[in-house]
C-alpha cells in the first residue's frame, strides 16, 4: 500500500509541474508555457533589448483555457462583420434569401400500380 500512495503521488506531482500548453505570439514574440499549478510569460521588454519574464503560480485549469478560447470566434456571420475592421472584402457577407426560390417539380416515374385481389392468385 505504501508503493501505491509514492507513485500516486509522484503521478500528482509530475501532473502539477509538467507544462500542457507551449503557446507563441508571433506579433509580439511573447511566448507564454502553461502548467497545472504555474504559467510562465517571456517576451520582449519594454526597451525591446532585455526579456520579460512573469511567473505565476496557483492552480491553472486546462478547461478553463479552453472555455476562454472559444469565446473568441463566432459563427454569426452578422457578428463577424463587426471585427472585419482592416480588410474590407472580409467584410462582405452574401445575402442569404430565408425563402428558397419554388423551383417547378420534376416528373417522377409513374407510379407503379397497386396490388387488388383481382391480381391475386389464390394457386401460388
Amino acid at each position: 500500500m505504501k508503493k501505491f500512495w509514492k507513485v500516486l503521488g509522484l503521478t500528482a506531482l509530475a501532473a502539477a509541474l509538467v507544462p500542457y500548453r507551449v503557446r507563441r505570439d508571433d506579433e509580439t514574440g511573447q511566448q507564454t508555457v502553461e502548467a497545472l499549478l504555474w504559467q510562465v510569460t517571456r517576451g520582449p521588454g519594454e526597451d525591446q533589448t532585455h526579456q520579460q519574464i512573469d511567473v505565476s503560480l496557483g492552480f491553472k485549469s486546462p478547461f478553463q483555457a479552453i472555455r476562454e478560447e472559444k469565446k473568441l470566434f463566432t459563427n454569426n456571420p452578422q457578428e463577424a462583420v463587426l471585427f472585419a475592421d482592416d480588410e474590407p472584402e472580409a467584410a462582405a457577407v452574401p445575402e442569404i434569401d430565408p425563402a428558397p426560390a419554388a423551383q417547378p417539380e420534376e416528373p417522377t416515374k409513374a407510379a407503379e400500380p397497386e396490388a387488388t385481389e383481382e391480381d391475386f392468385d389464390p394457386d401460388l
